[in-house]
This record gives structure tokens, C-alpha cells and sequence, in this order.
């Protein structure tokens, strides 16, 4: 699979190696803002009640899953789940393991051991933005080879306008603070890096400045 190739070369890098230490250090310390309270987020809530009886396989992949926030509320609403975490602390407290259809894999998303073209909706909410613009079509390639052809993509991300976690906005778009990277993205930028093979269905800018995205990987 070109993606993952691809995926698992940006592994071995320095810049993500540190970041997962960073993360390491946030689940020891419990310092974890973006687990959102355990619960679902109220958009991805309103966006799926929209698109729910679309979807032929109800097989969904949760990247970057965290406490399973997102996977448990899918799998209560009939899919079939993997959510891929590389934090094993995080999976020691993720929501209903062990049931079927739900499954958690400790893993990297840049050696994800997955079969291609096998879910009909990817998760991302708070992968994309640790992601290096110049990696960005590569992270796009992977996407590509996990959905079918119709598939749904729900992303948030970091907006142009968020503050970062020390109360600024950098308007370069991007920052390298303690071992991670964070992007901030416009939604002309959203549109134009994801339009080549997906149509933006939803893109919406929370009081937060999180941007919220739903996208269809075209047939």
C-alpha cells in the first residue's frame, strides 16, 4: 500500500518520535485537555446522525483514539470499530473494551498494520494537525487507501485563530513547542489540500476556533 509505504518512512523521523514522547509524558502526568470529558463531540454527534444510514459497511477507524471517546459512541451506533492509539495509558482507561465489534490497537498510525479499503468512515480528531504541512499528501495518500469510494472522513482540527496552549495565535501557522508540532489551518486551506479527491460536505469553525470537517472520498 503506497500510503502506508509512505506513512512508515515518516516513522522513523525525529520530529515524530518526540512527539510521541510528548504524549508519553501528557498520560503519565494525566494532562490530557483534548480526551473532551470522555465524551463524544457534539458535532461528530450531529454530523453522523446526517450520514449514519448512507453508509454500506459501518466499519469505522479511529486514529489517534485516546480514551475510545469517539469509538465507543460509534460502536453504540451500530459500526463495527478499530481505534489505533499509540499511547498504551490511554488504552489502559479507553471506554468499552473488550466488547465485539470494538477493538483497540496499540499501534502507530505510520506502521498501522491495515487492511486496505476497509472502512466507509475515518475519525481524526487531533491527528492532522501534528502533522507537518510537507507531510501533509502523504497523510492524505494514507486516508485514501483506508476508505472505499464514498467513504466519509470527520476531521476537527486546529484553526488559524486558536490560541495555543500558551495563550497565543501564531499566525505563521505552525509552532514547535515541547517536542510537538501543531498546525493551525484556514478553511481555504482545508478546502484546497483535501479537494483533489474529496468533496467538503461540511467545514465549520467552532467558537473555539477548531475548525469541523466532514469530507466524501469521491468514487
Amino acid at each position: 500500500m503506497p500510503g502506508q509505504k509512505k506513512l512508515t518512512e515518516l516513522s522513523k523521523e525525529t520530529l515524530y518520535l518526540r512527539q510521541n514522547l510528548f504524549y508519553e509524558s501528557a498520560y503519565d502526568t494525566g494532562v490530557t485537555p483534548w480526551s473532551g470529558g470522555g465524551g463524544p463531540s457534539p458535532e461528530l454527534v450531529q454530523s453522523l446522525k446526517k450520514s449514519a444510514k448512507k453508509l454500506a459497511l459501518k466499519r469505522a477507524l479511529d486514529l489517534g483514539c485516546g480514551n475510545g471517546r469517539h469509538s465507543v459512541y460509534l460502536h453504540s451506533n451500530g459500526f463495527k470499530v478499530i481505534g489505533i492509539e499509540y499511547q498504551s495509558k490511554a488504552l489502559l482507561s479507553a471506554q468499552g473494551g473488550g466488547q465485539p465489534g470494538l477493538l483497540y490497537v496499540q499501534g502507530d498510525i505510520y506502521r498501522a498494520p491495515l487492511k486496505e479499503k476497509s472502512f466507509d468512515v475515518v475519525i481524526d480528531y487531533g491527528v492532522f494537525h501534528h502533522i507537518r504541512r510537507r507531510d501533509t499528501a502523504v497523510y492524505i495518500d494514507f486516508l485514501e487507501s483506508m476508505l472505499i469510494p464514498g467513504g466519509l472522513l470527520f476531521l476537527e482540527c486546529f484553526g488559524s485563530k486558536f490560541k495555543h496552549g500558551n495563550g497565543k495565535i501564531y499566525k505563521r501557522g505552525y509552532v514547535v513547542h515541547k517536542n510537538h508540532y501543531d498546525r493551525f489551518s484556514g478553511k481555504s486551506e482545508i478546502r484546497r489540500i483535501f479537494s483533489k479527491n474529496f468533496t467538503v460536505l461540511e467545514l465549520d469553525e467552532k467558537k473555539d476556533a477548531l475548525l469541523h470537517a466532514v469530507m466524501r472520498l469521491r468514487d
